[in-house]
């Protein structure tokens, strides 16, 4: 398998080339929104402007497991690998 560092945002892709198609970089692991928190939490499905409110809070979400628990309750968000 073929890896590499982005030189752009600095992680890790791999090379995946579907027969028939063309070739891209896929970077590993979780979406850029969930990588903060190294879990799926279905970040990747809010608008971007709950992201932008969201975001502005990742710090303390980080940090408090039950408050980002209620956020993803209460914004009904699905996991992106379900």
């Amino acid at each position: 398998m073929k890896t590499r560092i982005n030189p752009v945002t600095g992680r890790e892709e791999y090379w995946n080339e579907p027969p028939g198609l063309p070739g891209l970089w896929i970077p590993r692991g979780f979406c850029d929104r969930c990588h903060p928190f190294n879990q799926c939490l279905g970040l990747m499905n809010i608008s971007d402007e709950e992201w932008n409110d969201l975001e502005n809070k990742v710090d303390e979400l980080v940090n408090d497991r039950a408050k980002l628990e209620s956020v993803i309750v209460e914004k009904q968000l699905k996991k992106c690998t379900d």
